[in-house]
């Protein structure tokens, strides 16, 4: 019987599925090939062996023969061994590329779930929420403060504006809004940080303004703060053992005082005792301060971290309740050289006075010699005037008046 020739057809149809074979189906058919032919080798070389073997043969032939079969019998163990490791090799890279083409060729349902997917888990987290917030535990809420010397917790809670009834997720959304209301309300404070932990946990981390002096009024003492703000009154039993004291009404100079002095070395600011006005004529901001080595510094506001600095290197060499003048230049004085100049400028204002009040008093007796001359004068001329009038008149219609002139005119 003679063979029929396939249609044209079936032939590409078997071209196209080999062309459709996957690059490791083509690579499993080469290993398979190459197996095979391995085989066969392995057998026509024992075939080979057994025809090249004597039947009589020493024994020196039958150990080397020996050799050569245990020599044949490794290298057969080795490719065995890389043929297993290619074949898993080989495994691996097929579950993997099944795998791939699995999720390259996913079902219509498996699409619609891939799509539907995002909707789902937004539905359930909303879902959850709303639950979460219709609960009891949606407002309930642990509240810690830490970094607090001086406020309190209870302070600090009240002032940030957290009320039993606000909602937990309110308090981490809008947590910005609390952390001003408490630096707004409390001086003392200088940061507020909030923290959330899970579940209803949240930590308020405060930083504290330091109290750098203490500002003396009829009432007690007041803090003032490293920003220059003075906050309510202390109590004598809160003060510590050592302490600056300002005595400066106005907030600007105090903040500016404070300004200077975060400027100064540490040490410097510690010597200080009392920093009062110094009420100069001359200098308006001019300072008086109160060492606690018993030395007093008169400074100008505007000039106290330039010129304090000097009092360091000045200090030793000068003798005990000294006045350093720093008004214009620096120099060292005391309250006796002071007094004995003052009671100088008294004196002489004194003399001054009296010289003054005697050269009134002379002018004061020259203008009434020059008064007294001049009433004669006039009363003279009145005396001629009436001795003129007086025979005008007639003694029956004024007798007292003539008399009266005539005497006058006598005198």
């Amino acid at each position: 019987m003679t063979k029929k020739k396939e249609p044209k057809k079936s032939q590409k149809a078997k071209s196209e599925k080999k062309s459709a074979l996957t690059e490791w189906q083509k690579r499993n058919i080469e290993f398979l090939k190459k197996k095979e032919a391995e085989k066969a080798e392995k057998k026509k070389r024992q075939e080979k062996l057994r025809l090249e073997r004597k039947p009589k043969a020493t024994d020196t032939d039958t150990e080397a023969e020996k050799v050569e079969e245990k020599a044949l019998t490794a290298e057969e163990k080795k490719k065995a061994k890389e043929a297993k490791k290619e074949e898993a090799r080989k495994a691996k890279e097929a579950k993997k590329l099944q795998k791939l083409e699995a999720k390259k060729e996913k079902t219509p349902l498996q699409k619609a779930i891939h799509h539907a997917l995002p909707v789902i888990i937004t539905s359930a987290a909303i879902l959850l929420i709303s639950i979460f917030l219709v609960t009891p535990f949606s407002k309930k809420k642990i509240i810690t403060v830490t970094g607090t010397s001086t406020v309190s917790q209870e302070e600090v809670i009240r002032d940030s504006g957290i009320k039993p009834s606000n909602y937990l997720f309110s308090l981490i959304f809008h947590h910005s809004t609390y952390e001003k209301n408490i630096i707004s309300k409390n001086k003392m404070v200088k940061s507020a940080n909030f923290t959330y932990r899970f579940p209803n946990k949240l930590d308020i981390d405060i930083k504290e303004y330091s109290i750098i002096a203490y500002a003396q009024t009829d009432d007690g003492y007041q803090p003032i703060l490293e920003n220059g703000t003075r906050i309510g009154l202390v109590g004598a039993s809160e003060l510590p053992e050592s302490f600056l004291t300002i005595n400066l009404s106005s907030e600007k100079d105090i903040q500016k005082l404070v300004k200077a002095f975060s400027k100064l070395d540490k040490d410097l600011v510690n010597q200080i005792q009392i920093v009062s006005s110094a009420d100069s004529a001359t200098t308006s901001d001019l300072l008086k301060l109160e060492m606690h080595d018993g030395n007093i510094v008169r400074v100008p506001l505007s000039e106290v971290a330039k010129k304090l600095p000097y009092y360091l290197k000045i200090k030793d060499s000068l003798p005990e309740n000294s006045i350093v003048d720093m008004e214009v230049g620096i120099y060292a004085t005391s309250e006796s050289i002071e007094a004995s100049v003052a009671a100088d400028k008294e004196k002489a204002k004194n003399e001054n006075k009296e010289e003054s009040e005697s050269d009134s008093k002379s002018d004061e007796e020259n203008s009434q010699t020059e008064s007294s001359e001049e009433a004669t004068a006039t009363e003279s001329s009145e005396a001629e005037g009436a001795e003129n009038q007086a025979p005008e008149a007639t003694n029956e219609e004024h007798p007292n008046e003539t008399a009266v002139v005539e005497q006058v005119a006598q005198q």
